[in-house]
């Protein structure tokens, strides 16, 4: 038995296959509302949060100004047996 088989041709309870103009028209201001709102939310983040924005304070060294002698040890990359 396939699904065809099964298959009513009765509406569902919750969808309708008419619509009449108002709402149609309502439906469509709504979606232009929608998608004018989320192009003014892109277009003011892309102010806000700009991706390439120079830093307003340069950023602070790991090491103090104050220890001017170095601690470590550098190691050679010669050989020298």
């Amino acid at each position: 038995m396939s699904l065809v088989d099964k298959f009513e041709d009765r509406m569902e309870p919750a969808f309708t296959r008419s619509f009449d103009p108002e709402s149609a028209r309502r439906q469509f201001r709504v979606s232009l509302f929608l998608v004018a709102a989320m192009a003014l939310a892109a277009f003011v983040l892309g102010f806000a949060l700009p991706l390439n924005a120079p830093r307003s304070s340069p950023p602070t060294p790991a090491v103090s100004s104050d220890a001017s002698d170095f601690s470590g040890r550098l190691l050679s990359l010669d050989s020298t047996d």
